[in-house]
């Protein structure tokens, strides 16, 4: 089954709190920008076995599709929305025919941010996707493989216009709608985007409370 997970918004000073409810009073602040940004990393195992499709939502609200042919792929976009908007990705993984031999092992992370910056200064921030620490699974047959990549993750945010963010299913057309609330998967997912953008004036503790420490 599919995990994906939402984590309640970070604020982007040297306070984080949650974006529907500590931040209420930020609401009262045009939102100056929105930004989206999807992640995929995968092992070095994975595209000895499989191919694997990037599926995602642009800014205008289109379905897109890439191919992946490397351990890494990041895309950011800017948001002009005047109504809700969903925004998702989806890993698409097929197995490949007469893989060779041998013990693989097999991880995906798939997961979408969204950042909005205020007219007082702060960001608020949210995520959905899957867990990027969770270990790698080990495949040796081409059943086991296939059993893996049958289940690609998924994440999904719907974008309101303010800036708020909340989990929402995007149907890529064989995605599963699993999303099941973990604080494992908060706590990497803040730590993933804290890493991949450009979060170098944010303080170290910056994801202490999705990580509950």
């Amino acid at each position: 089954m599919l995990a994906a997970i939402l984590i309640c918004g970070l604020t982007v000073t040297t306070l984080s709190a949650c974006s529907s409810d500590d931040d209420k009073n930020d609401k009262a602040d045009a939102t100056v920008e929105k930004e989206i940004m999807y992640a995929v990393q995968i092992s070095d195992d994975v595209l000895k076995v499989a191919n694997v499709e990037v599926n995602y939502v642009d800014q205008t609200g289109a379905k897109k599709k890439e191919a992946l042919s490397s351990a890494q792929w990041t895309k950011s976009q800017k948001l002009n929305n005047t109504s809700p908007l969903a925004q998702g990705i989806w890993v698409k993984i097929t197995p490949k025919t007469n893989v060779a031999s041998g013990t693989y092992q097999l991880k995906v992370t798939t997961g979408v941010a969204c950042k909005a910056t205020l007219e007082n200064g702060n960001s608020i921030m949210d995520f959905s996707g899957n867990d990027p620490q969770k270990a790698p699974v080990t495949a040796q047959t081409a059943e086991e493989i296939a059993d893996w990549c049958s289940k690609s993750p998924t994440g999904g945010l719907l974008v309101d216009p303010s800036g708020y963010c909340k989990q929402q299913h995007v149907d890529f057309g064989g995605n599963y709608d699993d999303m099941p609330e973990n604080n494992a998967v908060s706590c990497g997912l803040c730590e993933l985007f804290s890493w991949l953008w450009v979060f170098g004036d944010l303080p170290e503790e910056f994801c202490d409370k999705a990580c509950g420490r």
